[in-house]
């Protein structure tokens, strides 16, 4: 159940802190680009060490 939890809140930390939540694009090219970047973004956060539940959630809700 813990990683579930982690992983719930990586994904609301790319909707929210990334803009992620509403995706307005039109085409596919522009719907990855936008997409590849907040995954990046996301995978740099995690790779930093902010890592645990709490701290994830705290840059979620920021």
């Amino acid at each position: 159940k813990p990683i579930r939890g982690m992983i719930e809140d990586i994904f609301k930390l790319a909707k929210n802190a990334f803009s992620l939540k509403n995706l307005h694009r039109y085409t596919k090219r522009s719907v990855k680009k936008f997409v590849c970047l907040h995954v990046l973004l996301v995978g740099i956060v995690v790779s930093l060490g902010i890592n645990s539940k709490e701290e994830l959630q705290k840059i979620a809700e920021w």
